[in-house]
């Protein structure tokens, strides 16, 4: 598994078995091993993309070491410029990016991250966004955590148009209290629900409600800014930002398997972890 070590500047490679440590690369720059804050991380078979939030774009490299590709990216709104990219994920050779400050979903190809289409201006309605955070993909449909506008988005990979959306500002099952982070597995959505502190899990046909856990604190069952999330097979992994640790959980109840991470800079240690993602 991949994890966007955000204040650290870096990214983890970690075994997804036990989350021990593999390797990592990043400091602070904006060199071709540099990065501002990364906050999101896509993948597909054999590379993953960085989204190096400050620096305002996209960073490709190899999933096997972690080395250099390519990059694309500056501040601004054009079709290859960003402003704050902080989600990606991959389906059938494409990349789409959360660029959130621009308030719309992007689509490149992964091939060699050139510009294919876009969607979004800054509001609420159906193809609106308010900070959009972090996307997911089932390879049919996108699922966008429209952060600011507290609700779930499903639109259609093929063309970015709108399908449906589920959420309103609150603590309800149908709530979010800025949502940050989604990913589907095997039929179902996780949601970070991060000033609600909590993890959520839905239907990813129609976006209803199943089960959720979490409050504030730093408990097993207790978060401090929930912020990334992904899975493998029968576990969820949670980025427990401001806790400084990754939480494993079971996905079919949500209920706590094992975490670790401390605060700092060691191998073990992360300074606000962020998005993180698996294969």
């Amino acid at each position: 598994m991949y994890i966007c070590d955000e204040l650290n500047h870096r990214i983890h490679l970690r075994s997804a078995v036990d989350l021990s440590f593999i390797a990592k690369i990043g400091s602070l720059g904006s060199g071709d091993d540099q990065f501002n804050r990364p906050y999101g991380i896509g993948r597909d078979n054999t590379h993953i993309y960085v989204c190096d939030s400050v620096n305002h774009r996209i960073v490709k490299r190899l999933a096997s070491d972690l080395s250099y590709v390519a990059k694309i990216g500056s501040q601004g709104a054009g079709n290859d410029q960003f402003n704050w990219p902080q989600g990606a994920c991959t389906s059938g050779g494409y990349l789409f990016i959360a660029d959130s400050e621009n308030a719309r979903i992007v689509k490149r190809l992964c091939s060699d991250l050139s510009y294919v289409s876009k969607i979004g201006t800054l509001g609420s309605g159906d193809d609106q966004f308010n900070t959009p955070y972090n996307l997911t993909t089932d390879g049919t449909y996108l699922y966008v955590v429209d952060s600011e506008n507290d609700r779930i988005v499903k639109r259609l990979c093929s063309d970015l148009s709108y399908v449906s959306q589920i959420g309103t500002l609150g603590t309800g099952n149908d709530q979010f209290d800025l949502p940050t982070a989604i990913w589907y597995n095997s039929g179902y959505l996780y949601v970070c629900d991060t000033h609600n502190q909590r993890i959520m899990k839905r239907l990813a046909s129609d976006l209803s409600y199943i089960t959720k856990i979490g409050s504030a604190g730093s408990g097993n069952d207790q978060f401090d800014q929930p912020s990334g999330i992904s899975a493998m097979d029968d576990k969820i992994f949670v980025s427990d930002k401001a806790n400084h640790r990754i939480h494993t959980r079971l996905a079919s109840d949500l209920s706590f398997v094992s975490m670790f991470g401390t605060a700092g800079s060691g191998n073990d240690q992360f300074n606000q972890p962020r998005s993180n993602c698996t294969l």
